[in-house]
């Protein structure tokens, strides 16, 4: 495995170093497999559906020479973030040195309407996985690395419709912020990436009517200054440049084509 550069350089050196990725099947984890791999990392890919992570293992391998790993299971659970950190023990590589916490659910639905097993579906998976994987990552006895949590406009400002959503990304905010803190002396970056409106199946599931699937697209390009929504790939490229970057701790980072500044 290659050496990280120096801590006197302002930009980290990924390649040869594993990045765990939770939610790797989805739109986002996806692209940030691909676009990580090609940066010259190997991969840890995390997810529930098991076929599906070996078929994008298959893909990401064609196109780049590095390792592969698959950990199956529920990302809400503390049992799935240990076991995902002792594979990296078991294979002899001794730690990840980037974190991508991807792993995401939505519930359309304002908080009276929110029922008990809603709300505690994406409390599991929004906030309590993130903070078990990141957890685990801290608890690697190392410095000089770097935690990514995927988190969303909804962390910043309100939306209707989106009680349980908009609560778990603000946590997941205020979790990045803390960190940061704590893990400052270690020389270990924690940022968010906050995207608004995604090309990804995050957008266009959980509505009531195929028709107001068909209509998401236009009604959130209305509401974007920049006009369009984001490619999964935004996100990872965001995701990959706080990756490398030293100096930046503590930041939730807006991909929304404006949407936060209007």
């Amino acid at each position: 495995m290659n050496k990280l550069v120096s801590k006197s350089s302002d930009v980290r050196d990924l390649q040869g170093h594993y990045a765990l990725i939770t939610g790797a099947t989805g739109g986002v984890g996806q692209a940030c497999a691909e676009i990580f791999a090609d940066a010259g990392m190997h991969l840890i890919l995390a997810g529930r559906d098991h076929t599906k992570l070996e078929q994008l293992r298959a893909t990401v391998q064609q196109q780049n020479p590095v390792d592969v790993q698959i950990v199956t299971g529920e990302i809400g659970s503390p049992a799935t973030a240990e076991h995902a950190f002792s594979r990296i023990r078991s294979i002899g590589t001794g730690q990840v040195t980037v974190l991508i916490n991807n792993a995401g659910v939505i519930v359309r639905a304002t908080a009276e309407e929110t029922s008990n097993n809603d709300w505690q579906q994406v409390m599991d998976i929004n906030l309590n996985g993130l903070f078990y994987f990141s957890r685990a990552y801290a608890q690697q006895a190392h410095s000089d690395g770097a935690i990514i949590n995927i988190s969303s406009t909804c962390g910043s400002v309100g939306s209707a419709g989106l009680a349980a959503y908009c609560a778990s990304k603000g946590a997941v905010n205020q979790l990045t912020r803390a960190m940061a803190l704590e893990l400052a002396e270690r020389g270990i970056n924690v940022n968010a990436v906050a995207p608004g409106a995604i090309d990804s199946p995050m957008l266009f599931s959980g509505h009531d009517t195929a028709a107001l699937s068909d209509s998401v697209v236009a009604k959130n390009e209305a509401n974007i200054p920049q006009g369009r929504i984001a490619q999964p790939q935004e996100i990872a490229r965001a995701a990959l440049f706080l990756s490398q970057q030293r100096h930046i701790t503590g930041t939730i980072l807006s991909v929304d084509g404006g949407y936060t500044s209007a």
